[in-house]
């Protein structure tokens, strides 16, 4: 029982920590949806060109779409034509990043996490694309059935709707409804983390930061998380001590280098672009978790354990977190419910 109050009280911590700004994210995917289409993203991304891979990474960047439901924008953009390059550089800054993630990342963080995270993702994306050898003998058709749920495929609605109503529906029926499940196992991952892992073993890892380097990303690699669904599991790595170059491996990398991720850049591109792939973020990540850990400030990333010192949460926080873990909740016993009816 003892068990059991403890893992809902540290559950509900997380949620304080970041509700509030998946919410404030969530807004600003809405706003810029109405204003960043598929389609715009296609017209400005179908040309090769020399500046095709630094497009590419500085596009991806801002969308909030996980790492599968990417597939079919960046198989869209393949099969228009866009060079390898620009889609390769998108496919990485996007699932990486997003402009939900960023500012969750920058409320939990702070701002030098929040920029580090944004600029490793660029150069992973920059360097990946530069590096990738043109070719259109590969481009493959478009698998709307490779996508997280159907949310991600589903077609634009033709019908006149309010700004405001379109903003709202993608925010949170696109994009908060396929992030909920991951969001969920994701604070459940990270509430187990903070209670099993022991303080010698906190020890051990910081002491071996390289070691522990490799075992985040074997960590990562069968887990499925996004950007934003990293977030908690990261904050509990700091919570317990794990030094933030750990946690900042993870927050970054993690959502790029699942088996998911990683099977569909092979089957889209094939064996010589998914080296390039891995090998880039891996490199960048660990270059960035590097400096953080020894050429940084560490107050640039210690606020968040002052920051968790405080005995009472503001009324705006509470009030964030109940209605994250009520939509996110809703999201997930509905995806649950139409799995179960499916069986």
């Amino acid at each position: 029982m003892g068990f059991i109050i403890d893992f809902l009280q540290n559950f509900w911590e997380l949620s304080i920590m970041i509700g509030l700004y998946v919410l404030i994210g969530l807004i600003f995917v809405g706003i810029i949806h109405l204003y960043i289409s598929e389609d715009w993203i296609k017209k400005h991304l179908g040309e090769d060109n020399k500046y095709s891979a630094l497009k590419g990474a500085l596009y991806g960047i801002p969308l909030p779409l996980c790492s599968c439901g990417v597939i079919p924008l960046a198989t869209s953009l393949r099969q228009k034509g866009a060079s390898k390059k620009a889609v390769t550089s998108f496919y990485i800054t996007t699932p990486m990043t997003g402009v939900d993630s960023i500012i969750a990342t920058y409320g939990v963080f702070g701002l030098p996490m929040a920029i580090v995270r944004v600029v490793s993702s660029f150069i992973s994306g920059v360097i990946a694309g530069s590096f990738v050898k043109e070719s259109f003998d590969d481009i493959v058709k478009e698998e709307k059935k490779s996508c997280c749920s159907s949310s991600c495929c589903s077609a634009s609605k033709p019908q006149k709707e309010s700004q405001f109503k379109k903003a709202y529906d993608y925010a949170m029926f696109e994009v908060f409804s396929d992030l909920a499940k991951p969001m969920f196992y994701g604070l459940i991952l990270a509430t187990l983390f903070m209670m099993l892992i022991p303080n010698n073993g906190v020890e051990f890892l910081n002491d071996n930061l390289f070691i522990t380097y490799i075992l985040v990303f074997l960590v990562a690699l069968p887990l499925y998380v996004c950007s934003i669904s990293a977030i908690p599991i990261a904050l509990s790595m700091l919570a317990i001590g794990i030094s933030p170059g750990v946690a900042f491996i993870f927050l970054a990398a993690a959502p790029a280098t699942n088996i998911i991720t990683a099977g569909i850049i092979k089957k889209i591109f094939g064996k010589d672009v998914l080296s390039v792939y891995l090998i880039s973020i891996i490199t960048v990540t660990v270059s960035f978790a590097l400096m953080i850990d020894f050429v940084f400030p560490m107050e640039w990333f210690s606020s968040f354990s002052q920051s968790t010192e405080h005995e009472t949460e503001s009324i705006i926080d509470i009030s964030g977190a109940i209605i994250f873990l009520i939509v996110m909740f809703y999201f997930v016993v509905k995806q649950w419910s139409k799995s179960f009816n499916n069986k």
